[in-house]
Protein backbone atom coordinates (compact mmCIF):
# COMPACT_ATOMS: atom_id res chain seq x y z
CA UNK A 1 0.00 0.00 0.00
CA UNK A 2 1.41 3.42 -1.04
CA UNK A 3 2.35 5.22 1.90
CA UNK A 4 -0.38 8.84 2.31
CA UNK A 5 1.08 12.49 1.49
CA UNK A 6 0.77 14.34 4.47
CA UNK A 7 3.68 17.24 3.74
CA UNK A 8 2.61 20.31 4.17
CA UNK A 9 3.50 23.11 1.34
CA UNK A 10 4.94 25.67 1.81
CA UNK A 11 4.52 29.11 -0.86
CA UNK A 12 7.17 30.49 -2.90
CA UNK A 13 7.96 32.76 -5.43
CA UNK A 14 10.87 32.71 -8.31
CA UNK A 15 11.75 34.66 -10.93
CA UNK A 16 13.35 34.22 -14.48
CA UNK A 17 15.78 37.28 -14.37
CA UNK A 18 16.75 38.01 -18.11
CA UNK A 19 19.10 40.73 -19.17
CA UNK A 20 19.76 41.54 -22.69
CA UNK A 21 23.36 40.58 -24.49
CA UNK A 22 25.01 43.32 -26.40
CA UNK A 23 27.84 41.04 -27.55
CA UNK A 24 25.29 38.62 -28.78
CA UNK A 25 25.81 37.27 -32.45
CA UNK A 26 22.87 37.92 -34.85
CA UNK A 27 22.41 34.67 -35.45
CA UNK A 28 22.17 33.93 -31.61
CA UNK A 29 20.40 34.68 -28.74
CA UNK A 30 20.44 38.49 -27.49
CA UNK A 31 19.83 37.68 -23.96
CA UNK A 32 21.10 35.77 -21.18
CA UNK A 33 19.15 34.24 -18.07
CA UNK A 34 20.55 34.53 -14.60
CA UNK A 35 20.95 31.46 -12.56
CA UNK A 36 22.83 30.39 -9.57
CA UNK A 37 24.52 27.33 -8.27
CA UNK A 38 23.25 26.20 -4.86
CA UNK A 39 25.43 25.40 -1.75
CA UNK A 40 26.55 20.99 -1.69
CA UNK A 41 24.97 21.56 2.33
CA UNK A 42 21.89 22.89 0.86
CA UNK A 43 18.95 21.15 2.51
CA UNK A 44 17.15 21.53 -0.77
CA UNK A 45 18.20 20.25 -4.06
CA UNK A 46 21.94 20.93 -3.29
CA UNK A 47 24.42 21.47 -6.12
CA UNK A 48 21.62 22.25 -8.73
CA UNK A 49 21.55 25.62 -11.09
CA UNK A 50 18.65 27.42 -9.99
CA UNK A 51 16.55 30.61 -10.60
CA UNK A 52 16.66 33.29 -7.85
CA UNK A 53 13.98 32.24 -5.26
CA UNK A 54 12.87 31.67 -1.92
CA UNK A 55 10.17 30.95 0.38
CA UNK A 56 7.39 33.45 0.87
CA UNK A 57 7.56 35.30 4.45
CA UNK A 58 4.84 37.02 6.65
CA UNK A 59 6.71 40.42 5.96
CA UNK A 60 6.13 39.85 2.18
CA UNK A 61 2.21 40.15 3.08
CA UNK A 62 2.47 43.19 5.62
CA UNK A 63 -0.19 45.67 5.10
CA UNK A 64 3.05 47.92 5.62
CA UNK A 65 3.84 47.85 2.23
CA UNK A 66 0.53 49.55 1.64
CA UNK A 67 1.18 52.47 3.50
CA UNK A 68 4.71 52.44 1.95
CA UNK A 69 3.13 52.60 -1.99
CA UNK A 70 0.44 54.86 -1.24
CA UNK A 71 3.55 57.05 0.53
CA UNK A 72 4.60 57.61 -3.00
CA UNK A 73 0.95 58.19 -4.75
CA UNK A 74 0.34 54.23 -5.64
CA UNK A 75 -3.10 54.19 -3.58
CA UNK A 76 -4.79 51.12 -2.68
CA UNK A 77 -7.02 51.43 -5.93
CA UNK A 78 -4.71 51.04 -8.31
CA UNK A 79 -2.86 47.83 -6.31
CA UNK A 80 -6.66 46.58 -6.82
CA UNK A 81 -6.22 47.55 -10.53
CA UNK A 82 -2.83 45.86 -10.74
CA UNK A 83 -3.65 42.78 -9.40
CA UNK A 84 -7.12 42.40 -11.13
CA UNK A 85 -6.74 39.82 -14.02
CA UNK A 86 -3.77 37.77 -12.47
CA UNK A 87 -4.43 34.29 -10.88
CA UNK A 88 -1.97 34.07 -8.49
CA UNK A 89 -3.62 32.50 -5.00
CA UNK A 90 -2.54 32.04 -1.93
CA UNK A 91 -2.05 28.46 -0.38
CA UNK A 92 -4.99 29.28 1.94
CA UNK A 93 -7.99 31.15 0.88
CA UNK A 94 -9.12 32.48 4.03
CA UNK A 95 -5.58 34.21 4.19
CA UNK A 96 -6.39 38.41 4.57
CA UNK A 97 -2.88 39.51 4.22
CA UNK A 98 -1.70 41.50 0.97
CA UNK A 99 -2.76 40.27 -2.03
CA UNK A 100 -1.23 37.14 -3.13
CA UNK A 101 0.24 38.59 -6.88
CA UNK A 102 1.76 41.65 -4.82
CA UNK A 103 3.07 39.66 -1.75
CA UNK A 104 4.94 36.87 -3.92
CA UNK A 105 6.46 39.22 -6.05
CA UNK A 106 7.53 40.92 -3.00
CA UNK A 107 9.26 37.49 -2.19
CA UNK A 108 10.80 36.86 -5.63
CA UNK A 109 12.22 40.34 -5.69
CA UNK A 110 13.51 40.41 -2.30
CA UNK A 111 15.00 36.88 -2.53
CA UNK A 112 16.81 38.00 -5.95
CA UNK A 113 18.16 40.47 -3.64
CA UNK A 114 18.90 38.16 -0.83
CA UNK A 115 21.31 35.78 -3.13
CA UNK A 116 22.51 37.88 -5.76
CA UNK A 117 22.19 41.51 -4.77
CA UNK A 118 20.30 42.75 -7.32
CA UNK A 119 17.71 44.87 -6.51
CA UNK A 120 14.89 45.78 -9.09
CA UNK A 121 12.79 49.14 -8.13
CA UNK A 122 11.37 52.53 -8.89
CA UNK A 123 12.22 55.90 -7.79
CA UNK A 124 10.84 59.19 -8.18
CA UNK A 125 11.41 59.47 -11.90
CA UNK A 126 10.62 55.83 -13.26
CA UNK A 127 7.72 55.72 -11.37
CA UNK A 128 4.81 55.63 -14.03
CA UNK A 129 7.57 54.02 -16.78
CA UNK A 130 5.57 52.32 -18.93
CA UNK A 131 8.68 50.79 -21.22
CA UNK A 132 8.19 47.25 -19.63
CA UNK A 133 11.42 46.50 -18.58
CA UNK A 134 12.75 45.83 -15.12
CA UNK A 135 14.90 49.27 -13.18
CA UNK A 136 17.89 48.39 -11.18
CA UNK A 137 19.50 50.43 -8.13
CA UNK A 138 23.21 49.67 -7.00
CA UNK A 139 24.13 53.06 -5.48
CA UNK A 140 23.98 52.11 -2.02
CA UNK A 141 25.99 49.53 0.58
CA UNK A 142 24.13 45.95 -1.30
CA UNK A 143 26.74 44.13 0.76
CA UNK A 144 25.61 45.75 4.29
CA UNK A 145 22.40 45.86 3.36
CA UNK A 146 22.06 42.41 1.46
CA UNK A 147 23.15 40.78 4.51
CA UNK A 148 20.77 42.61 6.84
CA UNK A 149 17.59 41.41 4.49
CA UNK A 150 19.19 38.36 4.19
CA UNK A 151 18.97 38.47 8.26
CA UNK A 152 15.98 39.64 8.61
CA UNK A 153 13.28 39.85 5.27
CA UNK A 154 11.21 42.59 6.95
CA UNK A 155 14.15 44.77 6.21
CA UNK A 156 13.23 44.79 3.11
CA UNK A 157 10.74 47.33 3.59
CA UNK A 158 13.19 49.37 5.63
CA UNK A 159 15.75 49.33 2.28
CA UNK A 160 12.69 50.71 0.09
CA UNK A 161 11.91 53.21 2.97
CA UNK A 162 15.49 54.37 3.09
CA UNK A 163 16.25 54.65 -0.21
CA UNK A 164 12.54 56.27 -0.80
CA UNK A 165 11.87 53.70 -4.08
CA UNK A 166 9.03 50.97 -4.90
CA UNK A 167 9.93 47.35 -5.65
CA UNK A 168 9.27 46.79 -9.13
CA UNK A 169 6.06 44.72 -9.32
CA UNK A 170 5.09 45.88 -12.70
CA UNK A 171 8.19 44.83 -14.63
CA UNK A 172 7.20 41.19 -13.37
CA UNK A 173 4.91 38.72 -15.51
CA UNK A 174 3.28 35.37 -14.04
CA UNK A 175 5.01 33.11 -16.66
CA UNK A 176 4.04 29.54 -14.37
CA UNK A 177 3.43 27.81 -11.22
CA UNK A 178 5.05 24.34 -10.49
CA UNK A 179 4.62 22.08 -7.09
CA UNK A 180 7.08 20.21 -6.00
CA UNK A 181 5.83 16.31 -6.38
CA UNK A 182 4.49 14.39 -3.40
CA UNK A 183 7.62 12.11 -3.31
CA UNK A 184 9.39 14.99 -1.83
CA UNK A 185 9.60 15.32 2.19
CA UNK A 186 9.70 19.16 1.78
CA UNK A 187 8.07 20.56 -0.68
CA UNK A 188 6.85 24.20 -2.10
CA UNK A 189 4.41 25.72 -4.71
CA UNK A 190 6.03 28.00 -6.65
CA UNK A 191 4.93 31.03 -8.40
CA UNK A 192 7.46 31.76 -11.11
CA UNK A 193 7.73 35.18 -12.77
CA UNK A 194 9.69 36.25 -15.25
CA UNK A 195 11.11 39.99 -15.97
CA UNK A 196 13.91 41.76 -18.68
CA UNK A 197 16.46 44.13 -18.44
CA UNK A 198 17.68 46.14 -21.03
CA UNK A 199 21.24 46.22 -19.05
CA UNK A 200 23.18 43.36 -17.01
CA UNK A 201 23.13 44.34 -13.37
CA UNK A 202 26.07 43.52 -11.51
CA UNK A 203 25.93 40.79 -9.05
CA UNK A 204 26.88 39.96 -5.35
CA UNK A 205 26.23 36.68 -4.11
CA UNK A 206 25.53 35.77 -0.85
CA UNK A 207 27.89 33.29 0.43
CA UNK A 208 26.59 31.36 2.71
CA UNK A 209 23.57 30.43 -0.33
CA UNK A 210 25.15 30.74 -3.53
CA UNK A 211 28.00 28.13 -4.38
CA UNK A 212 28.52 30.33 -8.07
CA UNK A 213 26.18 31.75 -10.51
CA UNK A 214 26.63 32.78 -14.61
CA UNK A 215 24.73 34.49 -17.27
CA UNK A 216 23.92 32.34 -19.86
CA UNK A 217 21.35 32.19 -22.97
CA UNK A 218 18.71 30.06 -22.41
CA UNK A 219 20.40 27.18 -25.34
CA UNK A 220 24.08 27.22 -23.33
CA UNK A 221 22.57 26.67 -20.08
CA UNK A 222 20.31 23.57 -21.43
CA UNK A 223 23.32 22.25 -23.83
CA UNK A 224 25.57 22.38 -20.52
CA UNK A 225 22.81 20.06 -18.81
CA UNK A 226 22.92 17.43 -21.06
CA UNK A 227 26.26 17.23 -21.28
CA UNK A 228 26.76 16.63 -17.13
CA UNK A 229 28.39 19.86 -16.69
CA UNK A 230 25.62 21.56 -14.16
CA UNK A 231 22.53 20.10 -13.16
CA UNK A 232 18.59 21.98 -14.26
CA UNK A 233 16.07 20.82 -12.28
CA UNK A 234 12.58 20.07 -14.19
CA UNK A 235 11.30 23.37 -13.75
CA UNK A 236 14.43 25.40 -14.93
CA UNK A 237 15.16 23.05 -17.84
CA UNK A 238 11.30 23.09 -18.75
CA UNK A 239 11.26 27.04 -18.58
CA UNK A 240 14.51 27.43 -20.45
CA UNK A 241 13.43 25.41 -22.86
CA UNK A 242 10.12 27.51 -23.07
CA UNK A 243 12.27 30.32 -23.49
CA UNK A 244 14.13 28.58 -26.66
CA UNK A 245 10.87 30.24 -28.97
CA UNK A 246 12.70 33.26 -28.76
CA UNK A 247 15.85 34.50 -29.59
CA UNK A 248 14.92 38.08 -29.00
CA UNK A 249 14.17 39.45 -25.94
CA UNK A 250 11.39 42.37 -26.89
CA UNK A 251 9.89 39.69 -28.34
CA UNK A 252 10.00 37.46 -25.16
CA UNK A 253 8.86 40.20 -22.75
CA UNK A 254 6.03 40.75 -24.99
CA UNK A 255 4.70 37.59 -25.25
CA UNK A 256 5.03 37.38 -21.26
CA UNK A 257 3.85 40.57 -20.88
CA UNK A 258 0.10 40.29 -22.81
CA UNK A 259 0.10 36.40 -21.68
CA UNK A 260 -0.29 36.44 -18.34
CA UNK A 261 -3.95 37.73 -18.27
CA UNK A 262 -4.65 34.18 -19.50
CA UNK A 263 -3.55 32.72 -16.18
CA UNK A 264 -1.63 29.24 -15.90
CA UNK A 265 -2.26 25.86 -15.36
CA UNK A 266 -0.42 24.81 -12.10
CA UNK A 267 2.81 22.14 -13.06
CA UNK A 268 1.97 19.45 -10.47
CA UNK A 269 4.69 16.56 -11.39
CA UNK A 270 3.58 12.96 -10.79
CA UNK A 271 6.69 10.64 -10.32
CA UNK A 272 6.58 7.42 -12.43
CA UNK A 273 9.17 4.54 -11.82
CA UNK A 274 10.38 2.80 -15.18
CA UNK A 275 13.05 0.20 -15.65
CA UNK A 276 15.40 2.44 -17.57
CA UNK A 277 14.67 5.73 -15.68
CA UNK A 278 12.10 7.98 -14.39
CA UNK A 279 9.02 9.58 -15.90
CA UNK A 280 7.70 13.10 -14.41
CA UNK A 281 3.91 12.70 -15.62
CA UNK A 282 2.32 16.51 -16.28
CA UNK A 283 -1.42 18.06 -16.54
CA UNK A 284 -3.04 16.96 -19.71
CA UNK A 285 -0.82 13.74 -20.50
CA UNK A 286 -3.66 10.81 -20.92
CA UNK A 287 -2.11 9.00 -18.34
CA UNK A 288 -2.06 11.71 -15.72
CA UNK A 289 -4.10 10.88 -12.10
CA UNK A 290 -7.19 12.20 -11.45
CA UNK A 291 -5.50 12.83 -7.78
CA UNK A 292 -1.83 13.99 -8.49
CA UNK A 293 -0.99 13.83 -4.51
CA UNK A 294 -2.63 10.16 -3.63
CA UNK A 295 0.68 8.85 -3.24
CA UNK A 296 4.15 9.54 -1.22
CA UNK A 297 6.14 7.12 -3.11
CA UNK A 298 7.26 6.82 -7.02
CA UNK A 299 5.08 5.03 -8.49
CA UNK A 300 6.52 1.56 -9.88
CA UNK A 301 5.29 0.83 -13.53
CA UNK A 302 7.22 -2.05 -14.62
CA UNK A 303 7.81 -1.18 -17.86
CA UNK A 304 10.29 1.06 -19.94
CA UNK A 305 9.90 4.53 -20.38
CA UNK A 306 8.89 3.96 -24.11
CA UNK A 307 6.71 0.90 -23.26
CA UNK A 308 4.90 2.99 -20.51
CA UNK A 309 4.48 6.29 -23.44
CA UNK A 310 2.29 4.18 -25.42
CA UNK A 311 -0.34 3.41 -23.04
CA UNK A 312 -1.66 7.44 -23.48
CA UNK A 313 -3.87 6.89 -26.54
CA UNK A 314 -3.27 10.64 -27.71
CA UNK A 315 -2.25 13.15 -25.51
CA UNK A 316 1.33 13.51 -24.03
CA UNK A 317 2.55 15.72 -21.81
CA UNK A 318 5.51 14.92 -19.64
CA UNK A 319 9.23 14.39 -18.72
CA UNK A 320 11.38 10.99 -19.42
CA UNK A 321 14.58 10.94 -17.52
CA UNK A 322 17.42 8.53 -17.71
CA UNK A 323 19.34 10.59 -15.28
CA UNK A 324 19.59 13.95 -13.90
CA UNK A 325 21.51 15.01 -16.86
CA UNK A 326 19.54 12.99 -19.88
CA UNK A 327 16.31 14.91 -19.89
CA UNK A 328 13.33 14.63 -22.84
CA UNK A 329 10.25 16.87 -22.56
CA UNK A 330 6.91 15.50 -24.61
CA UNK A 331 4.02 17.70 -25.21
CA UNK A 332 1.86 17.16 -28.54
CA UNK A 333 -0.86 19.28 -27.70
CA UNK A 334 -1.04 23.38 -27.31
CA UNK A 335 -1.22 24.35 -23.49
CA UNK A 336 -4.90 25.85 -22.45
CA UNK A 337 -2.85 28.75 -20.81
CA UNK A 338 -1.92 30.10 -24.36
CA UNK A 339 1.78 29.32 -23.34
CA UNK A 340 4.75 28.32 -25.64
CA UNK A 341 5.79 24.51 -25.74
CA UNK A 342 9.38 23.68 -24.68
CA UNK A 343 11.57 23.09 -27.55
CA UNK A 344 14.05 20.28 -27.57
CA UNK A 345 17.98 22.19 -27.44
CA UNK A 346 19.02 19.14 -29.22
CA UNK A 347 17.01 20.10 -32.35
CA UNK A 348 19.11 23.87 -32.58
Amino acid sequence: MSKQVTTKLRQSASLILLAKDRNAAPSNFDYNALLFTRHSKSSFMPDSSVFPGGVCEATDGSSAWLTHFQRHDVSAAKLKEFCQGLQTAPLNPQDQSLNSAMSLRLTALRETFEEMGILLCRDQKTWTSTEGYAQFNEQFDRKHWQQVVHNDASKFLTLCEELEVLPDLWSLHEWSAWRTPSTFKTRFQTAFYLTALKDQPNVLTEPKEVQDYAWRSPLDYLQRALRKELWLPPPQFYELSRCLNFQSLEKLRQFAQQRESKGYVLTHPVMYQCTDGMVHLFPGDDMYPDNPDASADKIDTGMSTEEFRTLAKKNLHRSEQRNHHKTQLLINFNPPDGQVNPIDPRTL
